[in-house]
Formats: C-alpha cells, sequence, structure tokens
C-alpha cells in the first residue's frame, strides 16, 4: 500500500484551537438548542431533581464516547489497541488506536456512531422527560463539543479516494492506497 496521504490532527490544527474550536462549538450548540427546545416541548416550570445523576452523565460522557467508537471495530480485534487509564483518580480515559489499515468506510462508521447514538438518546430524553430538557440539552451541547474532533477527523477523512484504508500511527493516521503493483 502507498501512503496518499498523512494527517496529524494536533499538529495541522494545534491542541488549543482545538480545545477553543470544541468549547466554542459546545457554547454555540447550546444557544441554537435550548431557546427552540424551551418552545417545542412547552415546559413553563424545569425540574432541578436529580442533579447528581446529571453530574454522573457529564462524568460518564466521555468514556462512553469512547466506547461506542470501539464496539464498530470490536471484531478486528487484533487490529484495533484499546488501552484505559485513570487520570486524576476520577476519569478513564480510553485511547482507542488501529493498528493495522482498515477501510475508509469502516473507519467514518467508528467515527460517527458516538455522535448518532448518544445524541439520539438525549433528544429521545428531552421527549420522555420534558420537565428535564434543560438537563438533556446541557449534555447534548456537551458531547457535540467532544465530537468536535471526531468532525475534523472526518473531514480530513471524507475528502480521500473511496478505496482507500486508514491506519493510525503515533503522530495521527496515514490515508492508504491499494498499489496497482501487488
Amino acid at each position: 500500500m502507498n501512503c496518499w496521504k498523512t494527517i496529524n490532527i494536533n499538529k495541522h490544527y494545534g491542541s488549543h484551537r482545538l480545545f477553543f474550536m470544541s468549547s466554542l462549538t459546545m457554547l454555540l450548540t447550546f444557544i441554537i438548542i435550548y431557546v427552540p427546545a424551551q418552545y417545542v416541548f412547552g415546559v413553563t416550570s424545569f425540574y432541578d431533581n436529580y442533579f447528581f445523576l446529571f453530574i454522573i452523565c457529564l462524568w460518564i460522557m466521555y468514556p462512553f464516547h469512547k466506547l461506542l467508537h470501539y464496539l464498530p471495530l470490536a471484531r478486528h480485534g487484533h487490529k484495533v489497541k484499546k488501552i484505559v487509564t485513570i487520570k486524576y483518580g476520577l476519569l478513564p480515559i480510553i485511547h482507542i488506536k488501529v493498528n493495522e489499515p482498515i477501510a475508509k468506510w469502516k473507519f467514518i462508521v467508528a467515527l460517527f456512531t458516538p455522535f448518532v447514538t448518544i445524541n439520539s438518546l438525549l433528544i429521545l430524553a428531552c421527549f420522555c422527560f420534558p420537565h428535564y430538557v434543560h438537563y438533556s440539552t446541557i449534555l447534548l451541547a456537551f458531547h457535540v463539543g467532544i465530537c468536535f474532533s471526531d468532525f475534523v477527523c472526518a473531514k480530513n477523512v471524507l475528502s480521500a479516494p473511496n478505496r482507500s484504508y486508514i491506519e493510525e500511527n503515533d503522530e495521527g493516521f496515514e490515508i492508504l492506497l491499494r498499489s496497482h503493483y501487488s
């Protein structure tokens, strides 16, 4: 296989810029969704019960997001490496790395699975529990902010040729094309 393009997201965009853009996306998502959600669900009063459950949902959002990245790739066992570390004794950090090339469409499915799944559940929660729509919209905005780096990655992968393969390395990921000579 030949390397078509090497992409290092942190080097190309910068980790501080990614964090800033993610935070801005989170804020804009909340602003855009919260006001229409109030009118759609027609709730005159919001409940602040279950605040502790809301905090737990915020706390487990990132590990659950990473788990959903892993699930579409789980059947490729030896190609995917999963590392779980606990930082500061509170939050489990999950690193998922694709060691061997996988098809572009599988990589894209793995990128978008958390966005579609978690956001669908949160929108459903808005319908099921309209008095807690403020909690759901905060969680939704937080999750869209987490997904920002996935969108940046997907933007680069979607521009690749259709029959390409994706392989991650220490610096980022490579888009590979099958050699015509093999």
